[in-house]
């Protein structure tokens, strides 16, 4: 079988227009962002398959020209509060009857369904080959076991808000400067590990992590704790997401996403709905002495 790299372009919002519109205002503006995605898909060397409702399927040559295609539908100012979210993978297809089949489309459409509004989720083999300058565009979410393949899947994420604009900072006051953090304690069911500047420490089931938590819900590569520039730094990679909570109360979920941290908490690993304190990682943050501080200026 042939080798394709396939691209399913989702509409976002498509539901909610139409209880909010007219149906026939609603296809209208549904039919244009259609319209323009196979437009686009085209422009980028891609071939249309077919639109099942609020979807294109469509495949490339290779996985560069599907992701610039991807790139410029996450781009693209949509009308009516659309949006769109895509899944991509590169594998054997079959043609048959003007349609495609195989593996590379099943993984494509299973990363298409999981990817939020205005993202781009591409799988392993896909990313692998990706121009230099595409890569920098992703940022890796971790494995997810998809139906029919018997090895978890490496999935990358892209979507136009970088990284350093979704990131929540704990623990300041205002728009006053911390000193800085030199090193952080971390606690676990009695373990204790301390990681100081350039340091990462990895978070989840895989035996490969440095800290290992074995429940079902915790993703095989769930999360990330570094020190960078002197700041402690969170970052979620799991499909079911962390919560924060801070010594005074305040809480962020996080999902793919990171966030910077001050003082002391406690990082749950799971979704609300499973706060465990098995799955409970306790930290607390040593600030630079300004001594050391006025030396290194």
């Amino acid at each position: 079988m042939p080798l394709a790299c396939v691209l399913i372009s989702d509409i976002t919002g498509s539901t909610q227009l139409y209880e909010t519109a007219s149906n026939q205002v609603a296809l209208e503006q549904v039919s244009k962002v259609l319209a323009r995605m196979r437009q686009i898909i085209e422009a980028s060397g891609g071939k249309c398959v077919k639109s099942q409702g609020d979807d294109v399927l469509s495949f490339f040559d290779t996985s560069e020209r599907a992701f610039q295609a991807a790139w410029t539908m996450l781009n693209e100012s949509w009308p009516a509060g659309l949006s769109v979210h895509m899944g991509t993978y590169f594998g054997e297809i079959l043609n048959h009857e003007n349609d495609i089949y195989g593996s590379a489309v099943n993984t494509a459409a299973r990363l298409s369904s999981l990817a939020k509004p205005g993202e781009l989720l591409v799988g392993d083999r896909g990313y692998d080959d990706l121009s230099p300058e595409s890569k920098e565009r992703m940022l890796m979410i971790g494995e997810i076991g998809l139906r029919g393949k018997s090895a978890a899947t490496r999935v990358y994420s892209c979507s136009v808000t970088e990284l350093s604009e979704q990131t929540v900072i704990f623990g300041g006051s205002g728009t006053e400067r911390t000193p800085g953090t030199e090193m952080a304690d971390l606690h676990l069911n009695g373990q204790t590990w301390q990681i100081s500047e350039g340091e990462t420490l990895t978070l989840g089931r895989s035996s490969d992590c440095d800290i290992v938590l074995k429940p079902a819900w915790v993703s095989r590569k769930h999360a990330a704790l570094s020190i960078r520039r002197g700041q402690l730094e969170f970052t979620d990679h799991s499909s079911s997401g962390s919560l924060v909570r801070m010594s005074d109360g305040s809480e962020v979920s996080l999902h793919r996403r990171a966030t910077l941290l001050n003082g002391s908490g406690a990082i749950y690993l799971g979704p609300r709905t499973h706060l465990d304190d098995e799955c409970c990682i306790r930290f607390t943050t040593h600030d630079l002495a300004l001594t050391q501080r006025r030396q290194a200026v």
